[in-house]
């Protein structure tokens, strides 16, 4: 059997992690394998580069990160890579993963689920990057998709059907992140995709803490060329303190609901746009803790000031109230914000500080205006009229 990724023996509960990254499609345009006969539905889905990078990025963040879901130790993570001809990124992994074909993906799910449903409390990952469609469902495409022109979707899969299977074997916990297009298929009829786990028509759901990613239904996954997508770098930014929020004894965690709530925002930041169309869909079970932070995460801070003066000069002050150990604040340049839809001309500081709570002051030769304000990431914005 091929050695896992990450294998550590576990006496209690612990995380075990299934991540697949597809960017070789061998039998799909620009592939080696490709029959231009069967290839004419599948036009635009083309080899990829960023799906293996944003697999293994996950697969490292779990091992290297401590801690994740629902606090619990990580005891596996099984990583499959299909990487398109010529990418040279299997090369510099020891061992190299297996291949991310139907067979395998069937393979390593049947022993991963064994591993997770050993201990209904342990806590189950599922991670798939890579070309997807949409149906009545969503489908999952494997590296070998379209090797058989008669029968293209025998390497499909049906995430939606495997996505309730689980939510009746347990274990308890359960987090999808599935970063792929869910462009619309139905006039291809995919018929007889199969779910890598069949629910019980009548079965009962065991699962009480759940978190599923994935993007919008019709919508298209996105990211740079040979980079980390747009999606996994977000979910990865949250991981890592942008989703935080404070528990009932005054940690920093990072918990299921807290990602769903900043996901849309850390995305449109990676993607550098002020909007999107249609977010991500997120969706969450219960409210468990993914990880238990060190100290206060990073989080950005706007403070804009329209003073009662529109011309005059104003500064402003941002002094740590709690916790005790707050470092001391540089506010910066204040930069003017031009007047817009009405809205009149502000004064405008950005800055990055310590989550935490903090005094504000602003300042004018006419107004002197300050309050307490808590500051959590992503980003939190303050605004101060100057006849306050």
């Amino acid at each position: 059997m091929t050695a896992l990724f990450h294998d550590v023996r576990s006496a209690g509960p612990a995380v075990h992690a299934l991540v697949i990254g597809v960017g070789g499609y061998p039998y799909l345009p620009g592939g080696e394998k490709a029959d231009p006969r069967h290839c004419l539905a599948f036009d635009g889905m083309r080899q990829l580069t960023s799906p293996p990078r944003s697999a293994l990025a996950f697969a490292r963040r779990l091992v290297d990160g401590g801690p994740s879901v629902g606090n619990l130790p990580l005891a596996s993570v099984d990583l499959l890579i299909s990487c398109a001809a010529g990418d040279r990124l299997p090369d510099r992994l020891d061992p190299a993963p297996r291949e991310a074909t139907i067979d395998n993906i069937r393979d390593a799910f049947e022993t991963w689920l064994v591993r997770c449903t050993a201990d209904p409390d342990n806590a189950a990952v599922l991670y798939f990057c890579g070309h997807g469609l949409q149906s009545d469902a969503q489908l999952l495409l494997a590296g070998d998709f379209n090797r058989y022109g008669a029968t293209p979707f025998a390497q499909a899969i049906d995430f939606d059907e495997t996505r309730l299977a689980l939510q009746q074997r347990g274990p308890r916990t359960q987090c999808f992140v599935i970063d792929a297009c869910r462009t619309d298929c139905f006039d291809l009829r995919p018929a007889g995709v199969q779910p890598l786990a069949r629910p019980d028509l009548f079965g009962r759901g065991v699962c009480e803490n759940e978190l599923t990613l994935r993007l919008p239904a019709f919508g298209e996954a996105w990211g740079r060329r040979a980079e980390v997508s747009y999606l996994t770098r977000a979910l990865l930014r949250a991981l890592d303190g942008q989703a935080a929020t404070t528990d009932e004894i005054g940690r920093w965690v990072v918990s299921m609901a807290g990602i769903r709530r900043s996901i849309d925002l850390l995305l449109m930041e990676e993607m550098n746009v002020a909007s999107l169309h249609r977010g991500v869909e997120a969706n969450n079970l219960g409210d468990a803790v993914m990880c238990v932070l060190d100290h206060a995460p990073s989080a950005r801070l706007t403070v804009s000031f329209r003073p009662a003066e529109p011309d005059a000069p104003a500064s402003l002050t941002c002094t740590p109230l709690h916790p005790g150990d707050l470092p001391p604040v540089d506010c910066g340049q204040v930069r003017r914000v031009p007047e817009d839809a009405g809205r009149p001309a502000a004064d405008e500081w950005r800055m990055t500080v310590r989550a935490g709570i903090y005094t504000l002051r602003a300042k004018s030769a006419a107004a002197d205006v300050s309050r307490p304000h808590s500051v959590y990431p992503p980003h939190s914005r303050v605004g101060f009229q100057g006849s306050q």
